[in-house]
């Protein structure tokens, strides 16, 4: 959609195909993700609220572990076909398109087994893994990047960022016993929710000089969800902190911002 904003006619095949990639690694860190906490015992260990991480099916279902490792890695093989495949058809992309492609699939490969034991890697691993997307999607339907490219990533990959730190707060105890370090056990919750707060922040920051610029002033749609972001910030300040609350307004903001703002560039 920001491709098809920005000028560019985009083909319905390949944005089908680009689609398909980025579902499939999607499903290949999820997969692996959730194979690798069954086998280290954290989700045996963890609380579950409706916002955890993982769909608790090895723990039901623990026979279907093996599947679940073979599902991960085959994802990932079809994600990197598909990569090859723009790769093989545009050359000329090469050097902007192999370090995105490349990074993604050691993103993929080493979030769980190795960033997790690391706090602000852990931290950045999701947001990250959202920009390797949407810049590879920018480079395949759009082109060579520009700078607003990347200054229109940072409120995504911030807000998703929010959406896997938020959700480690209750889990604490558990990924400690699992032999991760999260930034709320290394930094406390407090200084963890004002990392929160900054990145909301700087991600609604961006968006606001989105606002006064010619363009890409559409990105700018994505600050009707403000509101939810002081909503939850009054609800995490709030004694007792209402947390459950708070990831749910959090997830919202994560799904609804990006969306916001590829329409606003669709349309406006």
């Amino acid at each position: 959609m920001a491709a098809s904003g920005q000028g560019g006619t985009v083909a319905a095949g390949e944005a089908l195909l680009v689609l398909l990639g980025a579902l499939a690694a999607h499903v290949a860190v999820n997969a692996l993700n959730e194979w690798s906490d069954y086998r280290s015992g954290l989700d045996l260990h963890t609380h579950r609220t409706v916002f955890s991480g993982g769909s608790g099916t090895l723990v039901a279902r623990p026979h279907l572990l093996g599947r679940t490792r073979v599902l991960g890695l085959g994802s990932l093989l079809a994600c990197a076909l598909i990569g090859l495949f723009f790769l093989l058809r545009t050359p000329h992309l090469l050097v902007s398109l192999a370090p995105v492609g490349l990074a993604g699939l050691a993103l993929v490969l080493l979030y769980t087994p190795w960033l997790t034991r690391h706090p602000w890697l852990c931290l950045f691993a999701p947001g990250l893994g959202f920009a390797l997307m949407v810049l590879g999607t920018r480079i395949v339907l759009g082109g060579p990047l520009e700078g607003r490219d990347l200054l229109l990533t940072l409120p995504p990959l911030l807000l998703s960022n929010n959406l896997l730190l938020l959700s480690q707060f209750p889990d604490i105890e558990a990924d400690r016993a699992a032999g991760r370090r999260t930034l709320p056990m290394h930094l406390g919750a407090e200084k963890a929710l004002r990392v929160l707060l900054a990145q909301w922040l700087l991600a609604y920051g961006v968006l606001l000089v989105a606002l006064f610029s010619r363009e890409p002033g559409g990105a700018a749609l994505g600050l009707l969800t403000l509101p939810l972001a002081l909503r939850a910030t009054w609800l995490l300040r709030s004694q007792p902190p209402q947390l459950l609350s708070a990831l749910g307004l959090n997830a919202a903001i994560s799904v609804v911002t990006p969306l916001l703002m590829a329409l606003g560039l669709m349309f406006l």
